[in-house]
């Protein structure tokens, strides 16, 4: 599915883009019956001490986080383990699973570079050769889907200059009761002033620079990007978004892919959290 030219025109003024009945209901269900398939088979033993957490402080330090950029992790919901056991059923336990499921499992591979997306992506006009770097499965669960604080993607996969692009797929309808995105129109011009990097002193913690957030957002100016299941939305990396705490009786399943620029003509930073260390995994052209 190519963009119109109204639509692209709409994207470089917003930052962000909806683009309603892109994935159609029968790959949707391909790709959450996989997931289910995911799940039955995960061993939670090995799992519940790998918690994640959508505030700064608890991604520091976090050697599974760190190296999850060729693997496929799990990340717990803060509220689903106490004492280092689980005290929730496991099928709402999970926050994600990233980083790589769209190089390493079959099914979501299929639906990563579908020719949909290369064409959804080519028709911005914008790279010459798309590579795929990062993949995230958002379970955003009833009553314990957490915040996700208010960021810009290319502050953690950045690139000079910066190319970074979101793809947000919807699986479920996402509202403002169970924690729709929320985006700050045209905030993508203002490109971005901070960077979560592998510390210099070679401790592999990670650390934000600058290390204070000066930024002092407004909620009230962010617009709720509510959208159908089905739909996907284009993110700027530099677009500044969030999404509140899903406090609701129903979930907001979402697939996120996120693309840079590999013709050469801009740099993957060598001290980005993300990296692909083994050079027979590298980051493939969409």
């Amino acid at each position: 599915m190519k963009l119109t030219s109204e639509q692209v025109k709409q994207f470089n003024e917003q930052g962000y883009l909806i683009v309603p009945n892109f994935v159609p209901d029968n790959e949707i269900d391909e790709i959450r019956n996989e997931m289910s398939n995911i799940l039955t088979n995960m061993n939670i033993e090995d799992e519940i001490n790998n918690t994640f957490q959508t505030n700064e402080q608890d991604r520091n330090s976090n050697k599974y986080f760190l190296e999850s950029g060729d693997k496929i992790c799990y990340f717990f919901e803060p509220d689903a383990i106490k004492d280092k056991k689980l005290v929730v059923d496991k099928g709402v336990a999970l926050n994600k699973i990233g980083h790589a499921l769209h190089d390493l499992n079959p099914v979501f591979e299929k639906f990563s570079y579908h020719q949909r997306i290369k064409d959804l992506i080519n028709s911005l006009d914008f790279y010459k050769k798309p590579l795929s770097v990062q993949s995230m499965y958002i379970f955003k669960n009833p009553k314990i889907g957490g915040e996700v604080g208010i960021h810009q993607d290319s502050t953690f996969l950045h690139t000079s200059p910066l190319t970074t692009i979101g793809l947000w797929f919807a699986f479920e309808d996402a509202i403002v009761a169970n924690g729709c995105l929320r985006g700050l129109p045209g905030s993508h011009k203002n490109g971005i002033n901070r960077r979560f990097i592998r510390d210099k002193d070679g401790s592999g913690a990670l650390v934000f620079d600058p290390k204070e957030n000066t930024d002092n957002y407004d909620k009230k100016d962010f617009v709720a990007l509510e959208c159908k299941k089905g739909s996907v939305i284009l993110l700027d990396g530099a677009v500044v978004h969030y999404s509140e705490p899903n406090t609701s009786n129903i979930s907001r399943h979402a697939y996120t892919l996120h693309f840079i620029e590999g013709d050469g003509s801009a740099v993957y930073e060598s001290n980005n959290w993300l990296q692909r260390p083994d050079p027979a995994l590298p980051f493939r052209e969409l």
